[in-house]
Formats: C-alpha cells, sequence, structure tokens
C-alpha cells in the first residue's frame, strides 16, 4: 500500500478511535506504516516527523478518550510537558515515557487531586497503548515530577547550580522540555527561566559538556568498530551512546547557549551552520551520521520487534557483522563523523583544559 494512503488510514483510525484498546491497536499497527517508509524514499527526518505526528495525534486522542470516557481531565492551571526525544518531537518506533506535569501556584487546593488522578491514568493509559514506562521513573505519576511553576523553577536552580551526576542527568532531559497538553504558557516560563538561569551560571555550560561527551565514539584510530567484548550484547554496538546521545545532548547545549530551545536536532545543527557554530562541511558530515544512527536504530527496533516475544522491549544494539558492507562502511563514516562533533563540543568548551 501507497505509504501516503496508509498514513492518511492511519489518521482517520486515530480520530475514530473511542477506547485505550483501540489506540493500542492503532499504535500496533503503526510499525507496519514505519516499515513500509523505509523504503519509500523518505528520508530519516521526515520518517521520524511521521512517528512523531502519529504519536502526538494518538496521545491527544488518548487523552480525549480518558475525558470522554473515564471523566478524567487536566484542569486547566496545569500542563503536561513532554521531555527528552519527545519533547524534541524525534522519536523512534520504541521511546520510553518521559513526561512532567507543571501547575499554577495558585491552583485551588482541592485540584491538586485531580492533577494526580489525572497524571497516574495518564502514564498508565500511555504504557497500555504500547508507550514503556520510564525505568528510571521519570514520569509525570512520580510525585518528584508534578510540581507547582515556582516548586520546578527552584528546583531547575538547584540542578543548574550543583551540578551532581543525578542533576546534570535530569536536566539533560529536562532542557528540551515541550507543553503537550494544558496550559501551555507555564511550559514557556519555564523555558524562558531556563535561559535566564544557565546565563548567569558559571561553568553551567562546561559541566553539561562533559555530560554530552561522555561516551567516546567506538570508531578506533585504525577505523575498527569497538564492540561489547562481553555479556548479554557481546560483539554489539549500543547505537543510542554510540552517538546519538552526544549529539541530540549535545547541539540542545550549543542552541541554548544562544538562547534557542525547541525543535529537533536536525533544525538544532542547522541554527548551529547559520551561526558559524559549525563549519558547513562539519554540519554536512555530522547531519548525515545523525540520520544514519537514527535510522539504523530504526531499522534494529522494527526487526527485534519482529524477533522478540511480545512485551519484550527491542534494545539500542545493532551486531556489525550482521550489516552489509556497505553499511559497515556508511556505519564507520558515521561515527566519523560523531568524532567530529565530540571535538567541536570538547574544543568550544575547552574540556581539555578543565580537570575532571
Amino acid at each position: 500500500m501507497n505509504p501516503n494512503l496508509r498514513l492518511d488510514m492511519l489518521g482517520h483510525e486515530i480520530e475514530s478511535a473511542r477506547t485505550i484498546g483501540a489506540l493500542r491497536e492503532i499504535c500496533r499497527g503503526m510499525h507496519d506504516t514505519v516499515r513500509a517508509t523505509l523504503g519509500s524514499g523518505l528520508d530519516t527526518r521526515e520518517i521520524v516527523q511521521m512517528i512523531s505526528r502519529l504519536n502526538g495525534a494518538i496521545t491527544q486522542r488518548m487523552i480525549a478518550v480518558m475525558e470522554l470516557d473515564e471523566g478524567i481531565t487536566l484542569p486547566g492551571e496545569a500542563a503536561v510537558l513532554a521531555l527528552g526525544s519527545e519533547g524534541r518531537e524525534e522519536q523512534t518506533v520504541r521511546t520510553d515515557q518521559d513526561n512532567a506535569i507543571v501547575y499554577a501556584d495558585d491552583i485551588p487546593q482541592e485540584k491538586l487531586g485531580t492533577v494526580e488522578r489525572f497524571a497516574i491514568r495518564f502514564v498508565e493509559a500511555l504504557e497500555t497503548i504500547g508507550v514503556p514506562r520510564c525505568p528510571g521513573n521519570i514520569m509525570a505519576s512520580n510525585p518528584l515530577w508534578r510540581d507547582s511553576i515556582s516548586g520546578w523553577k527552584c528546583r531547575l536552580n538547584h540542578w543548574i547550580t550543583a551540578p551532581t551526576k543525578e542533576h546534570v542527568l535530569n536536566f539533560g532531559i529536562f532542557q528540551d522540555l515541550r507543553p503537550l497538553h494544558g496550559n501551555r504558557q507555564l511550559g514557556i516560563q519555564l523555558r524562558d527561566h531556563i535561559r535566564n538561569t544557565v546565563h548567569n551560571t558559571i561553568f553551567f555550560f562546561p559541566n553539561m559538556a562533559s555530560h554530552a561527551v561522555r561516551f567516546p565514539s567506538p570508531l578506533t584510530l585504525f577505523g575498527r568498530i569497538r564492540v561489547e567484548r562481553s555479556g548479554q550484547h557481546k560483539g554489539e554496538v549500543d547505537i543510542k551512546k554510540a552517538g546519538i546521545f552526544a549529539i541530540t545532548v549535545g547541539s540542545s547545549l550549543l542552541a541554548l547557549e544562544i538562547g534557542h530551545m525547541g525543535g529537533n536536532t536536525w533544525e538544532k545543527l542547522e541554527l548551529l551552520g547559520r551561526t558559524r557554530l559549525i563549519s558547513p562541511r562539519d554540519l554536512e558530515s555530522i547531519s548525515e551520521a545523525f540520520s544514519f544512527l537514527v535510522k539504523l536504530r530504526i531499522r534494529q527496533q522494527l526487526r527485534q520487534m519482529q524477533e522478540l516475544p511480545s512485551g519484550v522491549i527491542p534494545s539500542n544494539y545493532v551486531d556489525p557483522l550482521a550489516l552489509t558492507a556497505s553499511e559497515r562502511d556508511q556505519f564507520r563514516q558515521a561515527l566519523k563523523g560523531v568524532n567530529t562533533f565530540l571535538g567541536i563540543v570538547r574544543s568550544h568548551y575547552k574540556l581539555d583544559f578543565i580537570s575532571t
């Protein structure tokens, strides 16, 4: 079936869904659509945007079903925030939940119970339709990820000014926040607060940059791909650690330095190119590297979903020997692009001159 026709059909099915169970079946069918688009001529960026649009439509319909069928709504004084890859709108086939809730300081006390009820059901419903819970419990159902606007500002201040490992990890997930549902102005206020606070905090950017480059590229000096030597994933490479993580977190950080928040990684890289933080030649290499690694991750996840038992979450690992010779060459070339980006970040923030 033509991918565009399949997308139109999915969109109609989403709009017509009346139950959480129906949305679960649509999510399962979406994987076939993604699989079909991989060979349709669409580039990786377009495929990721398609996945994100479909996931967004499914989530919005899920919230509507929660209200219509269960009477569960979020008060107007609150907002759901999408974090991490969902905040950047660049989800792959299987991405864990990362979300939070912010509410106004003057929200009536009696509505806090309604916020909690919504948060718990929201996370449960996402899991039911096929979005796994976050292993680190970074979800709105966790009371630590629900707070007032003042409470979130205070917590962000703590994360930014006291860069412990946990704080750096939390900020790295939170910095790509996007208002998903509810009072969008609350999310915009948090973005403005982040922009103002980071630029008034000494060593914030070098500390976050160290976090972004903490995984070295698996490409050796001799052009070999370094794989896991033991354990469950012996002989394999973690694609996320191989470069996706560094490019997403690093580009978000560099964009934040020039006052920009929001958008996907490709958009941020283009912005960094326009502002000359990345040269045109390096921009092309890094963007192509990111696109290849993300496409490889999508393909790997789709393959694992066909082969693994139901309920088992696909991993980010790939066996280089399972790739064709051409794909391995592309993999090596992508890792060179990752090394270029790591070098730019290390040089820009003078990380080699900072003791750790």
